[in-house]
């Protein structure tokens, strides 16, 4: 803090960080809602500091800040509760002098999640005209030295923040485990129905840090029903589990009710990197559904799987109604999975739109293709489209068999979320994008081929009588 103070004496203009009003009427909504806003921009944006007294340049202007300064803390956090709900991040009073010249400061700290403005911040200023400082369901942030809406570049810098210090923080709790002297224990610390948490003298698991390679390894999980042990630590599962969901909330915040990833393409693969860890929240795994299929052609049958029947058909359905390419593909990949009956139906569907015109789209004489070969192909080489005799590279791994992961699908899933982090990581060529598709259809294709009948009667039915919708694009999948 005494540095941020120092820079901000010392600073000739405003920044990210710094913030200089020139005096304040605590009489004013006006200036409150102003007042609020800043605050708000920079604890969403790391932290900083609002300094009254001074100028644009920093000059001191010799207005009072009295008012300010007799603000009790706990008005201005219950002045801030009434548009953002109770904040997240802590501020501090403080009393400087610059010059000679008596001014004051609030010391802002970081939010660890950006705040959204439930409350407009209107005001009046005169002749029956009113201003708003911020609307119902903005998010703002510092750009430079102004207080302004937020974008997706902001949301993604937070994200960023968190995962690379929750990443620090397991990181270190590793290594203590890793330098624990020969014979240490953990012992299981679990929380009971009343939140409380209980210890036994008799530990439920031993587990002792070791270099034997034929020592059992350990998941970490939340799904009791995978664990054969207990092995947790409140504190960094609690960072790990709620990283992911973090981000799916501030998509949701961005999104105002719209079922839209506005996020990208890029923190969707992030996500589906660590797909396990997001709450099963009906709402969001169809929205990442939907943007898997509909927006991005992208991994996503992992969600499916924790979808009734009838909303895994309806984003289907959609997709069906007004088709694009290449995210038409997604259809076509998902019918040789639920079967011959269920492909033969959408090709026919397909013939009766696009057969008689003189040149139809180039995936409809792919699937015409499959639909002919349905009876000599295994359904997952046919959705993933790999063939029997492929490898598959994927950095950091040794190169692995096709063969080799029909037999073994979770293997196909651990390759997935390595793919899946590289492509966020900024390697996002068409052939990393092609092969974390493929591997989907090999980890959960079958999962979702147990469910055949249920899924392709609903969409059967549903359909009905609907012709496929006219090709809105015409470009190849990458």
């Amino acid at each position: 803090m005494n540095d941020l103070v120092k820079r901000a004496l010392k600073a000739k203009r405003e920044s990210k960080r710094i913030e200089f009003k020139r005096g304040f009427d605590a009489s004013s909504p006006g200036e409150w809602c102003e007042l609020i806003k800043d605050i708000v921009a920079i604890a969403n944006s790391g932290g900083g500091i609002v300094v009254f007294g001074l100028d644009s340049v920093g000059a001191p202007t010799s207005e009072s800040v009295q008012e300010i300064s007799a603000e009790d803390p706990a008005d201005i956090a219950n002045k801030l509760a009434k548009y953002i709900g109770t904040p997240t991040f802590e501020f501090e009073s403080v009393e400087l002098k610059k010059q000679r010249h008596d001014l004051h400061a609030l010391v802002i700290f970081r939010a660890a999640i950006p705040h959204v403005f439930q409350k407009p911040g209107t005001y009046d200023i005169g002749g029956g005209k009113q201003k708003s400082a911020f609307g119902v369901g903005t998010i703002y942030f510092r750009h430079g030295a102004k207080s302004e809406p937020g974008n997706s570049d902001d949301i993604r810098n937070v994200i960023e923040f968190e995962v690379d210090a929750i990443r620090k923080s397991w990181i270190r709790g590793v290594r203590h485990v890793v330098q624990a002297p020969a014979g240490s224990e953990f012992v299981v610390i679990e929380k009971s129905d009343q939140q409380t948490r209980e210890t036994t003298s008799q530990p439920s698991a031993v587990v002792r840090a070791t270099k034997d390679p034929s020592a059992l390894p350990v998941l970490l999980t939340r799904d009791r029903s995978k664990a054969t042990g207990t092995i947790y630590h409140e504190e960094i599962s609690e960072g790990i589990f709620e990283e992911i969901n973090n981000v799916v909330d501030a998509n949701r915040a961005l999104a105002k009710g719209q079922k839209r990833f506005f996020l990208g393409p890029s923190i969707y693969y992030r996500i589906y990197a660590e797909r396990q860890h997001v709450f099963p929240q009906k709402e969001t795994l169809e929205l990442l559904a939907r943007s898997a299929v509909v927006d991005f052609y992208a991994p996503g049958l992992f969600w499916m799987l924790n979808l009734p029947d009838a909303t895994i058909a309806q984003v289907l359905i959609d997709l069906y109604r007004r088709p694009i390419s290449p995210q038409i593909h997604s259809l076509l990949r998902l019918a040789t999975i639920l079967g011959d009956n269920f492909s033969e139906w959408l090709f026919g569907k397909l013939s009766s739109k696009w057969a008689s015109y003189a040149q139809p789209p180039s995936f409809y004489w792919t699937f015409k293709g499959i639909v002919k070969d349905l009876s000599h192909t295994d359904y997952r080489l046919r959705s993933s489209r790999f063939s029997i005799k492929s490898r598959i590279s994927v950095p950091g791994d040794q190169d692995v068999s096709v063969s080799e992961l029909l037999d073994d699908p979770s293997r196909a899933s651990t390759l997935l979320s390595k793919v899946c982090m590289e492509i966020f990581e900024g390697n996002t060529s068409g052939e990393s994008k092609t092969t974390a598709r493929n591997l989907d259809y090999l980890a959960y294709g079958p999962e979702i081929r147990n469910r055949t009948a249920a899924l392709s009667n609903t969409i059967i039915n549903t359909v009905g009588d609907q012709q496929v919708g006219e090709l809105a694009d015409t470009s190849e999948p990458e």
